[in-house]
C-alpha cells in the first residue's frame, strides 16, 4: 500500500475532507454528546464541548502521520459537519483496512453514512492500495450492516460474545469486500521505512524503529519508540539540509586534522629476547613460563 493520508473526497451529497478544530461544536453538537449515536460504539459519548476539542486535537495533530484516515462527513448544501468516517485497523502484509463510521442521529436512514463509506472504498482500493476493505458491528444494530451490504461488502460469519461497546459484551458481525486486482495495487510487502509528509519532513515509521531496534539489540517501550523516531527524523531533515549546500568549487579534504601515526616503527633485532623476559619470570621450565595455578 502507498500511504496518501486524508485527502479530500466529494461525493453527490458530500465532501470528505480532514478535520479541523473548528469543527468541534458541529461534532459536539451533532453526534458526539448523543448516547443514541454512541450507544453500539466503544467510545463514551463526550460530556462537554471541552472533551470533542480534546479529541480533535489529536486528530489533527495525527493527521501529519500518512497512514492516518479520518474524514468529516461534512454536507455540501449547508457545510455542515455531521458524522466521522475512519480508517480503525490496518493490516499492512494482508494489505487490508478496517473502517467505522457514525453519523448524527438527524441524518440516519437518508443513505448518506453509504454514500461517505462508498467513497471512502474507492479511494483506498484504487489509489491507496488497500486489497481488502472490512468492517463489524453488533448484530443488535442491523443498520449498519445494511450500510456494509449496499457498498458491497459480504457478510463473513459472527463471532460470538466475542466484542465490547457501550451496551456490554456482545456479538460481531464481520463484513468483507475483495477489490478486484485490476482496482487494487499488487505489490509484495515490503516495511515502509520513512516517508516524507507534504512539509517536507521525514516521518519515521514504526516497522523501521522495529528493525533499527533488532539490529541494535534492543527494546524499547513505547515513549523511547516515539522519541527515536523524532530524533531520527530530525537528523535526516539536517541531512537535507546539508545535502543542499553547494560545494561545487569546494576542494575536498582527507581529513579536518592532520593524521599522523602514534605508534612507533617496528625495530626488527637479531635476538628474540627470550633469555631477558625469562629471567623476569617467576619461574621458567624448558623454555617457557612457569606460572601459579590461578583456578582449581
Amino acid at each position: 500500500m502507498k500511504h496518501l493520508g486524508t485527502k479530500r473526497i466529494e461525493t453527490e451529497r458530500l465532501v470528505l475532507r480532514p478535520f479541523t478544530l473548528e469543527d468541534a461544536p458541529a461534532m459536539y453538537q451533532n453526534w458526539a454528546k448523543d448516547p443514541d449515536v454512541t450507544k453500539y460504539l466503544t467510545w463514551q459519548p463526550h460530556e462537554s464541548l471541552e472533551a470533542t476539542e480534546s479529541i480533535l486535537k489529536e486528530w489533527v495533530a495525527d493527521y501529519q502521520k500518512p497512514d492516518k484516515y479520518e474524514w468529516c462527513i461534512e454536507l455540501k448544501e449547508n457545510g455542515e459537519a455531521i458524522g466521522s468516517i475512519g480508517v480503525t485497523h490496518i493490516h499492512t502484509k494482508a494489505l487490508s483496512m478496517e473502517v467505522g463510521y457514525c453519523i448524527g442521529k438527524a441524518y440516519w436512514h437518508q443513505g448518506i453514512t453509504s454514500e461517505a463509506f462508498s467513497a471512502v472504498i474507492s479511494y483506498l482500493t484504487k489509489e491507496v492500495g488497500a486489497r481488502r476493505i472490512e468492517s463489524r458491528h453488533d448484530p443488535r444494530n442491523p443498520y449498519s450492516g445494511k450500510v456494509m451490504e449496499k457498498c458491497g461488502l459480504k457478510y463473513e460469519g459472527t463471532k460470538i460474545q466475542a466484542d465490547w461497546n457501550n451496551s456490554g459484551i456482545c456479538d460481531a458481525a464481520f463484513y468483507g469486500l475483495v477489490a478486484a486486482k485490476e482496482e487494487a495495487e499488487e505489490q509484495e510487502y515490503t516495511a515502509p521505512m520513512m516517508e516524507k509528509t507534504s512539509g517536507e519532513k521525514h516521518v519515521i515509521s514504526d516497522e523501521l524503529i522495529e528493525y533499527v531496534g533488532i539490529l541494535a539489540k534492543l527494546e524499547l517501550n513505547d515513549e523511547e519508540k516515539e522519541h527515536a523516531k523524532k530524533d531520527m527524523g530530525e537528523m535526516l531533515d539536517y541531512i537535507d539540509k546539508l545535502n543542499e549546500l553547494d560545494t561545487t568549487d569546494v576542494e575536498p579534504m582527507s581529513h579536518v586534522f592532520p593524521i599522523h601515526n602514534v605508534f612507533r616503527e617496528d625495530v626488527v633485532t637479531n635476538a628474540d629476547g627470550s633469555k631477558e623476559t625469562l629471567a623476569n619470570a617467576p619461574a621458567a621450565k624448558d623454555g617457557g613460563f612457569k606460572v601459579p595455578k590461578t583456578i582449581g
